[in-house]
């Protein structure tokens, strides 16, 4: 509160209280009751005067600024949002690790989609991780198995380059000698 609205405030509440307190020595109430009321009326409303309203004025609103993008922000929300009643993960999650898989998996020519690559990906990551990150699965995911899974998709191995890459010397730069 600033100087002038405290002034403000405190003229108000006088006014108040001796016009309550007027009114009550009108009425009949003698003298010191009648100041008795008029203080109780002053210090209500200075009271009331001096809380803050429900709707803050816009000087105390918080700015408007983007909030902070990058993965470690994130991975911050992932990880807030990933469990759900603390026994499974929630379906979300799940739909990110899968395109991500799905996008991991396509490096080396294999489609989860697919049924008849659904042998090489279990061979390339494992059973439990195929189960956990397999696209039919209807049983809820617990955090563990999707561990396991990120851990299978971490330890992929670099796809083979295609064609002609093939015979070139990995030492090779690509400056011309």
């Amino acid at each position: 509160m600033t100087v002038g609205e405290v002034i403000r405030n405190g003229l108000i509440a006088a006014f108040v209280a001796a016009l309550i307190g007027g009114a009550a020595r009108v009425i009949g109430l003698d003298g010191p009751h009648a100041i008795a009321v008029g203080c109780g009326v002053l210090a209500l409303v200075l009271f009331l005067l001096s809380q803050r309203s429900v709707v803050p004025s816009a000087d105390l609103a918080p700015a408007d600024i983007d909030p902070p993008s990058g993965g470690r922000r994130d991975v911050e929300q992932l990880a807030w949002s990933m469990i759900e009643l603390r026994t499974h993960v929630r379906g979300i999650v799940l739909t990110r690790v899968r395109a991500i898989a799905a996008d991991r998996l396509a490096r080396h020519g294999l489609d989860p989609r697919r049924p008849e690559d659904a042998a090489a990906i279990e061979a390339l990551l494992g059973s439990a991780a195929w189960g956990t990150l397999r696209p039919d699965r209807d049983r809820p995911v617990t955090p563990r198995a999707l561990d396991g899974a990120l851990r299978a998709l971490e330890r992929l191995p670099p796809p083979e380059p295609l064609g002609p890459a093939r015979a070139l010397n990995p030492d090779r730069t690509t400056r011309a000698d």
